[in-house]
């Protein structure tokens, strides 16, 4: 019987030693497979990545929310004339549901969400010429140009929208 104990014992050694083996090959098979193709590893994902693919989808949650409600998609805010000025952009989907955006009683803001810095609207586009605000009309683009003194706002960085009662947070500026 105590044969059967010390074979049994020595059969588990064995069995941990195969077991660390394979788990070994596999842990460096992947570096030797990239390393034979001349070809750099990718980075693992980090955490700012993470949270800027979770944000994406969020987005596109908060996108057909603003279709359904204001009758607006493709919401985007972009740095313009060397990062002195921020566009917001969309789409007009439906002209009756926009209109909340064409609220001329109140000033359209957009606020840096770090430093909580507020940018108005450009009084005058790059050409000198006055900027005026149009009125939706289902099915073409609308835009608004905001100054962006000192640059404080880069692309990458996240921003709200306010104009009037309607509130687009999270727009990542392009």
């Amino acid at each position: 019987m105590s044969s059967h104990i010390k074979r049994s014992r020595s059969w588990v050694g064995c069995l941990g030693v195969v077991l660390a083996a394979v788990l070994c090959a596999f842990g460096v098979l992947p570096t030797a497979v990239h390393a034979a193709s001349n070809k750099p590893m990718p980075a693992p994902a980090t955490p700012a990545a993470v949270s800027i693919s979770k944000r994406a989808r969020y987005n596109q949650k908060e996108e057909i929310y603003f279709e359904r409600r204001y009758g607006i998609g493709q919401l985007r805010v972009s740095s313009i004339a060397a990062g002195a000025s921020l566009e917001f952009r969309c789409q007009v989907l439906d002209a009756q549901k926009a209109k909340a955006l064409d609220d001329r009683r109140v000033a359209p803001v957009v606020i840096e969400r770090k430093s909580g810095k507020k940018l108005s609207l450009a009084t005058t586009s790059s050409d000198g010429k006055p900027v005026a605000r149009v009125t939706p009309e289902a099915g073409q683009e609308n835009s608004l140009v905001f100054g962006n003194p000192g640059k404080l706002v880069k692309p990458g960085n996240m921003v709200d929208l306010i104009i009037g009662t309607v509130h687009i947070s999270g727009l990542i500026v392009e």
